[in-house]
C-alpha cells in the first residue's frame, strides 16, 4: 500500500539463514505519533489519484533514481501521444538521468520534451539556463 505506515516488531534471519523474516504491523491513521507524518505524506500526494507518476516522484524523492526511471517510463508507456503530461515527464525523466548521472540520456529526454512543443514544454518556460554573455 502505497503510503502506508508499519511499525518495525522484529528481524530476524530463519533457521537456515538464507531469508529474513520481518514482522511488522501496520499502523492506522489515528495513532498520534504518526497522525502528522501521515497528513504531510497525504499533502504531499495530494488528494487525487496515485499513478505511476505520483509513485516515480515519491521513489525518486526518495533517491531511488532507478526505480524513479523505471516507473516514469511505465508511465510513459501507458500514456496517449497527445497527453499534456509528457512533456512534464520528459523533463523528469531528463532531470532523473542528469541526476544518475547520464547525461547523453538527458538530452534525449530534454529533446523529446522540446520536441513536444513550447506550448507544452515547461523546460521551456522555467529554464534557468543563463546565456552566454558577449565579452565585446
Amino acid at each position: 500500500m502505497l503510503g502506508s505506515i508499519f511499525h518495525l516488531k522484529s528481524v530476524r534471519r530463519s533457521s537456515n539463514g538464507q531469508v529474513w523474516i520481518v514482522r511488522m504491523t501496520l499502523c492506522s491513521d489515528d495513532q498520534h505519533d504518526l497522525k502528522q507524518v501521515l497528513i504531510y505524506m497525504k499533502q504531499q500526494l495530494g488528494s487525487g489519484e496515485t499513478n505511476l507518476e505520483i509513485f516515480g516522484k515519491l521513489l525518486w524523492e526518495m533517491g531511488k533514481l532507478d526505480l524513479a526511471e523505471k516507473y516514469f517510463i511505465r508511465f510513459l508507456e501507458q500514456l496517449p501521444l497527445n497527453n499534456p503530461l509528457l512533456a512534464t515527464l520528459y523533463e523528469d525523466l531528463a532531470k532523473v538521468a542528469a541526476q544518475k548521472g547520464d547525461y547523453d540520456k538527458c538530452m534525449e529526454w530534454r529533446q523529446k520534451a522540446i520536441a513536444i512543443g513550447p506550448n507544452q514544454s515547461t523546460f521551456n518556460s522555467k529554464s534557468k539556463i543563463a546565456k552566454p554573455s558577449s565579452s565585446t
